[in-house]
């Protein structure tokens, strides 16, 4: 059978299953209210998990771990700083999206053992938080590479793995207020000055978040035009540029930001994620385990994308941070992480335990679900 008939096939086989959608400020998955319950890997080997012959059953293997323990999903980083995927060409132009063939393929082995164990995925493609190769640097900077990176490999992700019921987010770059310049700006979306006070910029990039602004919207809309019913997300280092509702905080990343950045009208987010850690032992101000979900004023569902209770406020416990979440109004918590290296990560066995807390619970949204 050709690959066009393939794609086809999946397709159609997809198309009656469910996927995870949005209702005003709540997720819902088969017509219920969910709460997304999970951890994230982000990654076994870094930046090298996805083509080029790096796939390993580790990761199949965790997400077996995960599904037995209560997850129901799971945020994974893709290219990361891009050394490994996609493939660039001496002009840092992108080609393909690794040098085996095997790239879409593994993403679409990932999302099918996902299924399996009846997990929901969130592909974190770019990392802004730390951020050294010039080449993945000059994606955001210039249009034309960044077309590249959406024609020839991108959209050929998103043709394999359209539909997929396990698909349940596209998050184009994981924190970028890590790599932005800090300036003022006549425009309320570029000016920066409010989040460089609470410490954005700090991998001194100095990338001007309209042209980040682009980057995110022109992948976002490239995912739609393939798959409109894959949501999309993006995780910040804080609260700080994802609400207007506080004096240290301005929305970055609203739909008139990323829509006027692109140059588009579907740009935008359908839901947001803040990441959450202390600032020493207590939290940040306003930061999301310190408020309820609805104090962002904002009117979409809102995931606490990172987290662990050995970098939280004094006395925090992950159980009760997954209970807190579940609790005031916020859509899902995921534990930073599974790898479990670094000063801000619990074990894998305390972060397992931690994902049976909600179980069973469907009052502020089911917990257990079938994907399918």
């Amino acid at each position: 059978m050709s690959t066009t008939l393939l794609l086809l096939a999946a397709l159609i086989g997809y198309s009656a299953a469910a996927r995870l959608s949005v209702s005003g400020t709540d997720l819902t998955y088969n017509g219920e209210k969910v709460f997304l319950n999970g951890v994230n890997f982000a990654w076994n080997n870094y930046g090298t998990d996805f083509g080029n012959g790096g796939y390993t059953d580790t990761l199949d293997t965790w997400l077996q771990e995960i599904g037995s323990s209560g997850g129901n999903s799971v945020r994974i980083w893709v290219h990361v700083e891009g050394y490994s995927t996609p493939v660039f060409d001496s002009n840092g132009y992108v080609t393909a999206c690794d040098n085996t063939g095997e790239f879409e393929n593994d993403v679409l082995h990932f999302l099918d053992t996902g299924q399996a164990n009846n997990i929901l995925v969130t592909l974190a493609m770019w990392n802004g938080a730390y951020l050294t190769n010039q080449p993945a640097i000059d994606l955001v900077w210039d249009d034309s590479k960044l077309d590249s990176y959406i024609e020839n490999c991108l959209n050929s992700l998103m043709n394999t793995i359209g539909g997929h019921p396990a698909l349940g987010a596209y998050e184009a770059v994981n924190e970028p207020e890590g790599s932005v310049l800090v300036e003022s700006s006549s425009e309320y979306c570029y000016d920066t000055t409010i989040i460089g006070q609470s410490g954005a910029g700090w991998t001194g990039r100095a990338i001007p978040m309209e042209r980040y602004l682009r980057f995110i919207g022109g992948q976002n809309e490239a995912v739609r035009a393939i798959d409109s019913e894959t949501l999309i997300t993006l995780g910040s280092w804080g609260q700080f540029p994802q609400t207007d509702a506080f004096s240290n905080t301005r929305n970055h990343y609203s739909d008139d930001c990323l829509n006027t950045a692109a140059g588009g009208s579907n740009a935008g987010l359908d839901f947001y994620q803040m990441h959450c850690y202390a600032w020493g032992t207590e939290w940040s101000p306003n930061a999301p385990f310190a408020v309820v979900a609805g104090d962002y004023g904002l009117n979409k569902p809102n995931v606490i994308g990172e987290f662990a209770s050995v970098c939280a406020q004094t006395g925090s416990t992950l159980p009760g941070l997954f209970t807190y979440a579940y609790e005031n109004g916020y859509s899902g918590a995921w534990t930073w992480h599974y790898t479990a290296t670094g000063d801000c990560s619990d074990s894998r066995d305390a972060q397992r335990e931690a994902l049976g807390t909600l179980s069973g619970r469907t009052d502020h949204g089911v917990v257990d679900i079938v994907v399918g």
